[in-house]
This record gives structure tokens, sequence and C-alpha cells, in this order.
């Protein structure tokens, strides 16, 4: 196996990215980059790469064979051009950028420079979402209502807020409920969504909250209620799936979920239930995109999914605003 030169920029989850290159065989984790000097330092201590505080030069200089971009998302579109450039495969978090005119752009330099371009959307990785995508794949057919229930706890960041940065907690955070959606259901047609700024004002006017209906691209739809509405200690998360064969549900602490149940309609005795130890996603979508960069595979989300969630989450903040149906991406 031939060892992988990488490394990560922006160390707040960047973190969680470096512990997950370190336990991996065949990575070198070259480089650490972060604005904040005192942070850079100690993360490069700890992980035996070389810090940089400009990211720009630590692409240029270090010749990386791949890269996390985990900055606020402003940043994502220049440095996937500079990792294009210098010829380095991306793993950019999500949201993939504030505008569908940056991913395009993000998208483009890749594609130019015949590198790698995969979102870092984890929780297709959890087991639960495989579960429910190989059900709906099999006997149980496609998923026709789904309700679902995702809300964080507080966020003083001033970036996450901003319209264009992280978009608030409609498009930084939600966009994990959107993705999930779409991988299972397909693509969004129509969004419907009252929402308004009800739990932090210092944060006005961005939106919070919101409750807001999808319409598939199959007739499908589901019912979505999201956003800053909770506190971290007690924050859950809830999925429910109807589908011609039967039931799905899978819940838990937020980004944690651990409890699954299904059900069949021609087996109404014979439910499952199982709860789940924590898994850890960082590393299987970690796992998944240097296999990608090895093998030259398509990734599990690559940057068309990536846009097309972000397109999603900002038609549900554009229909909450002018209180009528959005298409997304129009």
């Amino acid at each position: 196996m031939n060892t992988l030169r990488v490394g990560v920029i922006g160390l707040g989850i960047g973190v969680q990215h470096l512990r997950c290159y370190q336990a991996l065989p065949g990575v070198e984790i070259a480089a650490a980059g972060d604005q904040v000097e005192s942070v850079v330092r100690q993360r490069a201590d700890e992980f035996h790469a070389r810090a940089y505080t400009d990211p720009l030069a630590m692409l240029e200089k270090e010749r990386l064979d791949a890269v996390s971009l985990c900055t606020p998302p402003k940043s994502h579109r220049e440095l996937t051009e500079a990792a294009a450039r210098a010829g380095t495969h991306v793993l950019c978090e999500k949201p993939m950028a504030p505008s569908l005119a940056d991913c395009d752009a993000m998208m483009d330099a890749c594609r130019r420079a015949g590198v790698l371009l995969m979102i870092a959307q984890k929780k297709r990785f959890h087991p639960f979402v495989q579960r429910t995508r190989a059900a709906i794949e099999s006997d149980f057919g496609p998923i026709r209502w789904a309700v679902a229930k995702y809300a964080l706890g507080r966020v003083p960041k001033d970036w996450f807020w901003q319209e264009n940065d992280g978009g608030g907690p409609l498009l930084e955070n939600t966009i994990h409920t959107v993705d999930q959606l779409r991988y299972l259901m397909g693509e969004v047609s129509t969004v419907y969504a009252e929402g308004d700024n009800l739990f932090n004002p210092a944060y006005r006017p961005q939106i919070d909250v919101a409750a807001f209906t999808l319409r598939f691209a199959n007739g499908s739809i589901a019912a979505v209620g999201a956003g800053q509405a909770t506190e971290w200690a007690f924050a859950n998360e809830f999925f429910f799936f109807a589908c011609d064969g039967g039931e799905i549900r899978f819940s838990g602490p937020f980004d944690r979920p651990d409890r699954w149940w299904l059900g069949r309609r021609d087996q109404i005795h014979a439910c499952e239930e199982e709860s789940l130890p924590p898994f850890d996603a960082f590393r299987a979508e970690i796992e998944h995109f240097l296999h990608c960069v090895r093998t030259g595979e398509k990734p599990l989300i690559p940057g068309p999914d990536g846009r097309a969630s972000v397109a999603v989450c900002l038609a549900v903040k554009e229909s909450a605003r002018a209180r009528r149906p959005i298409t997304p991406g129009a």
C-alpha cells in the first residue's frame, strides 16, 4: 500500500479528521493548518505534522495527495481551487459552500485538474442509513412518507450565523438531514417552509428554526422540523419512514442515533428492534475517501450531491422568507 501524504485545514472539527487519519494504515499526516497559531502549533506537535497559519502556502508547498477542508464554508471555494491547482484530492466538510455559484466553481476546478472532490456528509455511512437504503432497494419498496426531527444546541459563533458563510442552522446543520433524505428518497422538486428566529434574537434576521415539507420527484413527501431549538445536554434526532412494505424508525442523541426499529406489514408481530453502540462516522467517511483516492472510484458524496443538498437548504430559507413553494436551484 502506497503511503498517502495528507493534510487538514481548520482544526476545530478538523481534529476529528486528524485522529482518523492517524489511526489508518498507509497515511502520513504531513501538515496541519489553522489561522490561530497557538491551536495549529499544539495540534501539529500532537500529530507530528508541519504547522501552517497560511493554508494557501501549505497547499502550495506540501504537495499533498489529499486534504480535508474543515474551515467555515465561506473559505471552501478558495481552498478547493488552490488544492486543485496543486493536484490535491479534496474532502470538503459540509455544507459544501454558502452559494451554488461557489459549489459550481469548486466542481469545475476539480474537474479541470482531474482531482477528486468529496463532500463530508458523514451520516450516509451510518449503519441505520445503510440499512434503510438496503430495505427500500429490496422488499420494502420506495419511501412514500418520511418525518424527521433534527434540532441542535446553541452555537455562539458569528461565522455560523452569517448568510454568506455558515448560513445558520438551516444550512450548516440541517444539510445533514436533507442529504440523508435525498440519499434515501431521491431529488427534491418542491420545498415549502415556515420559519423564523424564535430562540436566537442576537442573530436576527437569520432564521434559526423551520418546519418544512419536501416533495420529491417520485411523488413522495417528507416533513421536517429542524434548527437551533434545544440544548446540547438533551439534543436528539428522530427519523420515520413509511414504505409499501413496512415502516422504519431510528433515533437517538443528536448526531449519534443508537435505536433502530423496523416493522413489516405482512409480519406485524415480528418487528425488529436494536440498540447500537456509538458509530464512528468520521472514520467511515475518511476510509471511503482514501479508498477512492487510491482506486479512482467515484465517492459516495461527489460534488453534485453536495451542491444539490445546499440547493435544498437554501430553498428552505427562501421559502420561509417568501412564504411560498420554491423549486431548489431555480
